[in-house]
């Protein structure tokens, strides 16, 4: 590490050496090639190696100062963005080091990026960079998505010409990654609510991240879509936050929502729940403070393990893109079954109940979808509540949380 890091917490994260960051990847994909057995696993009969690992993130979050330092820094009085330079040393090295193990992006899932969605507009050291201007740096393209030039390029440890090829060559963990890995909060925003800023990707604005890529890639005559995977997504909920965070129901529905928005979206791979339990309050502030519930309150259940309406959501979600349809016309209904085997032929009922009686069933679907998407348009007979349910292989039967349609 270099030093001096401005404080202790920052210390493990301050200008970390490529060199020794490639190291370490090295030493973990040896360790985890599916071909290495410990000493004491050696000594065993038969001999077990660890399992292969084919899944690799590199950094989280390096556009944010807790993951990152410094984000800026400052040339001959000059303030210039540091972290996308640095990150882009980082991705070199690793995936240099993974290709050299034999975890190539052919047989591997290599993501970069892992990026937060939103940032500063101030140019401290520890300000956070929004993800378009970091991406463009990352990329070594302004703001017009040109090769940068001149004394900006040698800010950013660009080239200062030649062949836009030679940059690719340079920098193959940019051009062969998997995909690039987002986490597209919006934290107490709906999901589809978009961010007037046009730096900030929250989910809603997947859009300028992908035709940045598209624009990048187009300048370097790569011919290539670059997948997204939301590796992070969550709300935080009051309780038991008094401070911030959105109800427990209401987290459900928008997560519900969020999973059709990344379904509808052809560049997403991938959509993580982050967290599973709410993290424990910081005991470093006092009880019932601000500071006390500043760790993510983001879970399917508390930090007891009781759980939140969005678990059995989260199980069985539904959406409803239009629930105020006319009388006698269809509406969608989509539903992803996340508790079944994967890849197997499923059925789940859609069930309607009127502002008066029981639920009753108004159709069935089948699906053969590998993650269990299932969609279909039903007519509601009137206004009421519509749900999906589910019998899994144990005989339970599991219901997704009801959704209130009005007929109109």
């Amino acid at each position: 590490m270099v030093r001096p890091a401005p404080n202790e917490k920052a210390a493990d994260h301050y200008r970390p050496s490529p060199a020794a960051s490639g190291a370490f990847v090295v030493a973990l994909g040896r360790r985890y090639s599916g071909n290495y057995t410990p000493a004491a696993a050696a000594a065993a009969k038969p001999r077990t190696p660890l399992p292969r690992v084919s899944y690799w993130m590199i950094w989280n979050e390096p556009n944010q100062p807790g993951w990152l330092q410094p984000q800026w820094r400052a040339v001959a009085g000059q303030r210039v963005l540091n972290s996308p330079r640095l990150y882009r040393l980082y991705v070199d090295a690793a995936f240099a080091a993974l290709t050299q193990t034999g975890h190539g992006s052919t047989t591997d899932t290599i993501l970069i990026g892992e990026l937060a969605p939103e940032g500063s507009e101030r140019d401290r050291d520890a300000d956070p960079v929004p993800p378009m201007p970091f991406v463009r740096a990352l990329y070594c393209v302004d703001a017009g998505y040109k090769p940068v030039r001149g004394t900006l390029a040698a800010l950013l440890h660009c080239p200062q010409g030649g062949s836009p090829r030679a940059f690719v060559a340079a920098h193959p963990g940019l051009f062969a990654a998997t995909g690039l890995a987002h986490h597209p909060y919006s934290f107490f925003l709906a999901p589809d609510a978009p961010m007037s800023d046009a730096n900030f990707v929250p989910l809603a604005d997947l859009g300028r991240l992908e035709q940045g890529l598209d624009r990048i890639f187009a300048t370097y005559g790569i011919h290539r879509q670059l997948p997204l995977y939301l590796t992070q997504y969550g709300y935080e909920t009051n309780p038991p936050d008094p401070f911030r965070g959105v109800s427990p129901a209401r987290q459900a529905a928008y997560l519900d929502q969020a999973q059709y928005m990344a379904w509808r979206d052809p560049r997403v791979r991938a959509f993580a729940q982050f967290l599973l339990y709410d993290s424990a309050p910081d005991p470093a502030y006092p009880r019932g403070s601000s500071g006390y519930w500043s760790t993510f309150q983001t879970g399917l259940l508390s930090s007891g393990g009781a759980p939140k309406p969005s678990l059995a959501a989260y199980r069985l979600p539904i959406f409803i893109p239009d629930p105020a349809p006319t009388s006698g016309s269809s509406m969608l209904v989509w539903g992803m079954l996340r508790a079944a085997p994967n890849a197997s032929h499923q059925q789940a009922t859609i069930q309607y109940q009127p502002a008066r009686g029981p639920f009753r069933q108004l159709a069935t679907v089948t699906t053969s979808d590998p993650s269990g998407f299932v969609t279909t348009h039903v007519k509601p007979p009137g206004s009421g509540l519509i749900r999906l349910a589910w019998r899994a292989p144990s005989g339970a039967v599991m219901y997704s949380r009801s959704v209130a349609v009005t007929v109109r």
